[in-house]
């Protein structure tokens, strides 16, 4: 991702990295060290991470350890850019004393046998070859095919290489972009298990972060299903607390999500991606067109089921079924005996980079038969066209349970997202208890009744300001995620570090607050305030 910055920009770049972050951070006086990892070939995500370890260091002097490589299914799969040569030089402008090929490590055997379970080992293993084979579950056969081999040796080579680094110095935190799959997840276990916080960066916004620290693990679910309750808890005190001062600018927030600037909805650019219906007469023009278009009746409820990226990150939160494959195609056959209803099944707009297996068109031929389902690519419908057909979404943990109930219209969870303590949407704790969610919703819907309580709408959009606003700091150092391709970041930067003072960057500032009081998130302002809804938007 950065072949198409010039040589001399990136250069220029490097240098006026170095000399900031030599000028603006202390020297260690100890052998503690804060641990990178820099396995994403996006420049823009080894930046937020980088920024944040060092906005760590500023506040507890350690030495910068920067973990990279690729392994060579990573490479062909995904990273067909990825250059240890360059990480490498980005790692020691931002000051790191070490970088370490840890794919390199695993491939020559420097490692003795992990102390991890087996039976986190093979989840990261499990997870990370469907990911990399794009299949949604295991292969009958996975236990003897050489290449599942292959990554069940990687996994064990992986957490051993982990344990010794992090048995190997005093480790302040692990700074880190995934906390799935093999090569991330494994880190993030092992930092777990040592009581080293871990703070995730997001590939969104500004500069967006979560963290788990050791006195708010209870060590009882996924680094995901821990955030999920954490997020729950600050959602409730310090969002929905102060609903009244913070309403006018969740509005806003509300709006610019309507007209999609920003993501997760980053896949649904241009005039697909808005949504101006006004009022319910509006919805119920669009909804008659849009309705015949697809052969359903607006007469009669119908539910949209949103397909996820059917191998990513498999098991990482709290979720009902064995695999997300596995919860679409039983929803399906419910669908197929529930004709009171009908069923617009829509694909993850990203499939192909997901799926190999042609599993959506699979589902779809099975139900060919069945004349109220409908199965349909998600990129052919316009929001304006979906949010006017949809009156129950349904999803294990897709944004859209978070977007839908912000306009008005009820979603099921078959499962855990980072949002879903927040009450937006309706969370089922069981397989059985979403089938009867599922036909009580239906039965609902049939007779008229409204299934999003205005508090829900309410709490929908505050997440909203929370998820694109609250929690998401503007810094120069950390350019908008748009701000593309690499030689106008890389000019943008080096403008930064040339002229930027560290006293004044908000950056430290949240770093600060957020490790200081162990919160769950970094947060533009300090949302224990009292002031808290003024001037942010």
């Amino acid at each position: 991702m950065w072949l198409k910055a010039s040589n001399k920009e990136l250069q220029l770049f490097l240098e006026a990295a170095h000399t900031y972050w030599e000028k603006n951070l202390p020297q260690p006086s100890t052998d503690a060290v804060v641990l990178v990892e820099a396995f994403h070939q996006d420049i823009r995500v080894n930046l937020r991470n980088l920024a944040i370890a060092n906005a760590i260091r500023k506040l507890q002097p350690a030495r910068l350890v920067v973990f990279t490589g690729v392994e060579e299914h990573w490479h062909q799969t995904l990273w067909t850019e990825f250059d240890v040569s360059k990480m490498t030089r980005l790692a020691q402008a931002y000051g790191a004393s070490e970088v370490i090929d840890v794919w390199d490590a695993v491939r020559r055997g420097a490692h003795g046998m992990p102390q991890m379970d087996d039976k986190t080992l093979l989840a990261y293993t499990d997870a990370t070859y469907c990911r990399l084979a794009k299949v949604p579950s295991l292969p009958a056969d996975h236990q003897s095919r050489p290449d599942y081999q292959r990554r069940r040796r990687y996994a064990a080579g992986l957490a051993a290489v982990y344990e010794q680094m992090f048995a190997a110095q005093p480790v302040v935190a692990l700074v880190t972009s995934h906390v799935d799959y093999d090569q991330w997840g494994l880190a993030t276990e092992v930092a777990r298990n040592c009581g080293v916080p871990v703070v995730h960066s997001q590939q969104t916004g500004c500069l967006k972060a979560y963290a788990l620290f050791p006195a708010k693990d209870t060590h009882t679910e996924t680094f995901r299903g821990e955030l999920t309750k954490q997020i729950g808890e600050v959602f409730e005190s310090q969002v929905w607390a102060h609903r009244e001062d913070l309403k006018a600018t969740a509005e806003l927030v509300a709006w610019r999500a309507k007209v999609n600037l920003g993501r997760p909805s980053w896949w649904r650019g241009g005039v697909t991606a808005s949504v101006d219906l006004s009022n319910p007469a509006d919805r119920a023009r669009l909804r008659t067109h849009a309705a015949a278009r697809f052969g359903l009746d607006p007469g009669k409820p119908i539910i949209a089921v949103f397909n996820h990226a059917v191998s990513d990150a498999l098991g990482t939160n709290r979720e009902l079924f064995p695999d997300l494959a596995d919860w679409f195609a039983q929803t399906a056959d419910f669908a197929a005996r529930h004709r009171e209803a009908q069923w617009l099944f829509l694909d993850h707009p990203s499939q192909v980079l997901y799926d190999s297996t042609g599993f959506f068109d699979s589902v779809a031929r099975a139900h060919r038969d069945d004349k109220h389902l409908v199965f349909r690519p998600s990129a052919t419908l316009s929001k304006n066209a979906l949010w006017s057909l949809t009156d129950l979404g349904v999803t294990v943990r897709g944004s859209v349970s978070n977007e839908l109930p912000a306009y008005g219209i009820p979603v099921v969870q078959a499962g855990w997202s980072e949002w879903s303590s927040c009450g937006l949407s309706t969370v089922a704790e069981s397989a059985d208890e979403y089938w009867a969610i599922l036909e009580r919703h239906i039965a609902a819907i049939a007779e008229g009744t409204d299934l999003v309580s205005e508090e829900q709408v309410r709490r929908a959009r505050l997440w909203l300001w929370l998820y694109r606003s609250g929690t998401d700091v503007v810094t120069p150092q950390v350019p908008q995620w748009e701000v593309w391709p690499a030689g106008i970041l890389l000019k943008a930067m080096r403008a930064t570090f040339r002229h930027i003072e560290s006293d004044a960057d908000p950056l430290f500032a949240t770093v600060e607050r957020m490790w200081q009081r162990q919160e769950p998130m970094l947060t533009r302002t300090d949302m224990r305030t009292d002031h808290i809804g003024q001037g942010q938007g």
